[in-house]
């Protein structure tokens, strides 16, 4: 994924989960980029975050808990979430 659309995924978390404009983006870059190795490699493709908006949601959803350090609880929340996008590209 380009750098560009990176920032673009950093605008919308920053804007739907009304996080603070002031907040150091990098750490917020970080848990996008790991989101997408986490949902690709979980998925077994490379997906298209602009065009499978289930996809797109859960990527903010796992920055949304990385970022309160509440992974493993996201992980479970959302195993359904990893197995439907497994079948989806299988």
């Amino acid at each position: 994924m380009t750098d560009e659309k990176i920032k673009a995924i950093l605008e919308e978390i920053i804007n739907e989960q009304q996080i603070s404009p002031f907040i150091k983006k990098d750490g917020l870059i970080n848990y996008i980029k790991e989101g997408i190795y986490d949902i690709n490699h979980n998925s077994g493709v490379e997906i298209d975050y602009d065009n499978d908006l289930k996809a797109r949601s859960l990527l903010k959803n796992y920055v949304l808990y990385a970022n309160h350090k509440r992974l493993a609880e996201f992980k479970e929340l959302y195993y359904s979430e990893y197995a439907a996008l497994q079948a989806k590209y299988y």
